[in-house]
Order: structure tokens, then C-alpha cells, then sequence
């Protein structure tokens, strides 16, 4: 369940617990879960939002998002917070800093220790957005906000989400990196660039590419990639270049729109389920047009009103 602002999920008990609502024949079940769980009952709901709601009344619909919504949102957020991060810095040209050369700037930034392989000459974290032009106050914008996030819905998932979670984890690889990679990768249909490694994440590439199915493919708990770090890390190119998506409705699939794509000329096909504000093919060569930029991007942090 969202906020009163749709900002983020609702938070209970000192920010701690989240509301989980289900349907059932005798209407809504709501139930905490902190990971433990206990019923609230549904006209309790309206309190949450300072709205009367009697057991049959549907205003509680506005607030029901789905878990890969908040996914969404997250890393929407973060996408807005690192073009913040050049708006703040000054950067001349911010159209150079859109670009995936720029992801070891943005982890670091994040908080994260880039991965170095073994140099001769090892740098200092810092390093990496101080050398990319980005200033102190960029690094003092709060990222740590969506790790918790993060950390958070996937903890949750790994609650509530059915059993075999294979569709549930093809759909967050579809979010991130997958819709990434369809939309920006010249090569995405380039034999050469589908893997073919038998994890999980390959497979899920491989039907994203309509190279395979998930039928061989049965997960009963999440791979340990889902975590907090490793799947906020990976594939940085994702928030570097973007693009801004939100689907139009709840029982829009990442995964299944993804595999119905085959050609670069069906890619526009896909405005017809998400909203999509691609930052990479826009002129953001002076910080005057990324200031006006930010305002059309501010939308996407928050959950937009989507049909059910």
C-alpha cells in the first residue's frame, strides 16, 4: 500500500512494518507485515489517509500499488537524484555525463565501492565522481534513501511473493536492467550480445530475447543477487542513461512486453503500455535546459495513477 503522498510505501511502527492488501470473496484483507504478520481490517484502512471508508467503499483503491511499482519508482528516484547530482555540480555539458562511462561516478556517488579488478595503482572511492566533475554537494545528496527502499520491498517480496518466484524475478530483471537494454543497446539483437550462461539472469536474457523460455527455470526462493547491494549496483548504466518508466496500468508486464518486441521499429509500440521520458535523446547541453528537464522528470518519483 502507498503513502498518503504515493510517494514511497505506507510505514507503520516507527517506519518499520508495510501494509499488504488482498482480495478475497468477502472484500479487501489488509495485514502488516514487520516480517511478521497480523490483520488489520479494511475499515481501519481510511484511517491511514484521513478518508472514511466503510467496508464496501473502493477509495482505498487509489493507494494499492503492486511491489514491482515500488521498483519502479526506486529506481526512477534514483535516476532523478543523479541528474540532480549534475544540475548541482554545474556541469558545463551535462549531455556528456549521460552516458555509461559515467557508472563508476554514479556508484560511487551512491556510496558504493567500485569494483577495480587488480591495477598496479589502485584509487581512492572518492576518486571516481571528484575526476567525473561532480562536487561535494552532489555527494551529499541522500543515497542512501532508496538502498533502504531497497532493501525494504525486496525483504518484503521475499515474504509475500508466490511460490516458484521465477516470474517475480524475470519481471525485476526485466525492470533492471532489461527495458534499459532494450531501449538504448544498438546490438540488443545482436546474437553476439545474448548470453549464454545457464544462471538464472541468463536465462532470463535469453527470454527477454525470445531465445528460450522460462520452462526450464523454476526458483523457489530468490537468487542471492536480490539483495539490497548487488542488485542496486548492478547494471549502473540503468540509472546513468535512463530511461523514466512507469507502466499505465497494474497488470502491465515488464517481462511479457519486452518479449513481445523483435525489431528496433516496434520499440515505439511500447508507449502504448508505459510512460516513457528518455533523458538520453534529449538536448540537456546547457544546465539551464537540465533545470527545466528536472521538472518533467519529478513526476516519476512518485506512483502515477494507473488503471487497474
Amino acid at each position: 500500500m502507498a503513502n498518503k503522498n504515493r510517494d514511497g510505501l505506507l510505514k507503520l511502527q516507527n517506519n518499520l512494518a508495510h501494509v499488504v492488501v488482498t482480495f478475497n470473496d468477502d472484500g479487501i484483507l489488509a495485514r502488516e507485515v514487520n516480517p511478521f504478520t497480523h490483520n488489520i481490517h479494511s475499515t481501519q484502512l481510511g484511517n491511514l489517509f484521513d478518508i472514511h471508508l466503510d467496508s464496501d467503499d473502493q477509495s482505498v483503491l487509489h493507494y494499492l500499488v503492486t511491489p514491482e511499482m515500488e521498483i519502479e519508482r526506486i529506481f526512477n528516484s534514483l535516476r532523478y537524484k543523479y541528474l540532480q547530482a549534475v544540475h548541482l555540480s554545474k556541469i558545463s555539458n551535462p549531455e556528456a555525463c549521460l552516458h555509461y562511462t559515467f557508472n563508476k561516478a554514479f556508484q560511487a556517488l551512491a556510496g558504493l565501492n567500485v569494483y577495480q579488478g587488480n591495477p598496479l595503482m589502485r584509487k581512492a572511492n572518492n576518486d571516481f565522481w571528484q575526476g567525473a566533475g561532480f562536487t561535494v554537494e552532489a555527494r551529499e545528496l541522500n543515497w542512501q534513501k532508496e538502498q533502504g527502499e531497497l532493501k525494504a520491498i525486496l525483504s518484503l517480496l521475499k515474504v509475500i511473493a508466490p511460490r516458484p518466484v521465477t516470474k517475480v524475478y524475470a519481471e525485476l530483471i526485466a525492470i533492471k536492467p532489461g527495458f534499459h537494454e532494450l531501449y538504448l543497446h544498438d546490438d540488443y539483437f545482436d546474437a553476439d550480445s545474448i548470453p549464454t550462461g545457464v544462471s538464472p539472469r541468463d536465462q532470463v536474457f535469453r527470454s527477454l530475447r525470445n531465445k528460450g523460455d522460462l520452462s526450464s527455470l523454476t526458483l523457489d526462493a530468490f537468487p542471492k543477487e536480490m539483495n539490497k547491494r548487488d542488485y542496486f549496483g548492478y547494471a549502473p548504466c540503468n540509472v546513468t542513461e535512463g530511461p523514466f518508466t512507469f507502466r499505465k496500468s497494474i497488470n502491465v508486464s515488464y517481462f511479457d512486453e519486452i518479449r513481445r518486441i523483435r525489431t528496433k521499429r516496434q520499440i515505439r509500440t511500447l508507449d502504448d503500455k508505459f510512460h516513457i521520458l528518455d533523458y538520453c535523446r534529449h538536448d540537456l547541453s546547457t544546465q539551464e535546459k537540465l533545470g527545466s528537464f528536472l521538472e518533467l522528470a519529478k513526476p516519476f518519483c512518485r506512483y502515477p495513477d494507473v488503471t487497474p
